[in-house]
């Protein structure tokens, strides 16, 4: 189901309809984003540079005519690290396509009109025809990857609980099962919404 670019339902702050228009010419190149982080940069840059998109996933993107993707996220989240770099890889395989990255804490309006089950899911990408019309919105990590998070670390237990060290282990492993794995899963998650 398509939702025009200004929702009049959601999103309604002091009898204004949302507009992504507002949003889009406010946001960052994947570049810019990366200048801005504090956080998990080297991995970003990284996971990007190891990443390669499927042929037909870019033939299905550009069929659908993907023309802007708008992704919240933070430097800090771990999932970010993963699926932001996926998303700009996919907005560089599509020239025509103009990726715009907002961080979540710094826009919060705009993250509140993309709640995932009534929270504030990042990272999330939304994805727009050339009209603006909102095709689907994404909120990673995948499924899989979730599951496989709790049971390989988590535990049960309370993020604070986790010693870093523990985190960091888990995350160079993470970083490995995104690139075998986990990256399938994200981007059979976007085209199944897409669909």
């Amino acid at each position: 189901m398509k939702t025009d670019y200004i929702d009049k339902s959601a999103g309604v702050s002091g009898g204004q309809a949302f507009d992504i228009r507002d949003w889009v010419e406010k946001g960052l190149s994947w570049g810019k984003y990366l200048s801005e982080c504090k956080e998990n940069v080297n991995r970003m840059s990284n996971i990007f540079r190891q990443l390669s998109v499927p042929k037909e996933t870019i033939d299905f993107l550009r069929a659908k005519d993907v023309l802007t993707i708008v992704c919240i996220a933070e430097d800090w989240c771990p999932d970010c690290a993963q699926n932001v770099p996926l998303i700009a890889k996919l907005a560089e395989a599509l020239p025509s396509t103009d990726l715009r990255l907002f961080f979540r804490d710094r826009n919060e309006k705009l993250m509140d009109h993309y709640l995932t089950n009534g929270k504030r899911v990042v990272p999330t990408a939304v994805f727009f025809d050339s009209k603006l019309n909102e095709m689907g919105k994404w909120a990673g990590p995948s499924r899989k990857a979730k599951v496989w998070t709790l049971e390989t670390l988590v535990k049960g237990r309370k993020i604070a609980d986790i010693p870093q060290e523990e985190r960091e282990r888990f995350g160079e492993l993470y970083d490995e099962k995104f690139l075998s794995e986990f990256l399938n899963d994200s981007l059979s998650e976007i085209k199944a919404l897409l669909s």
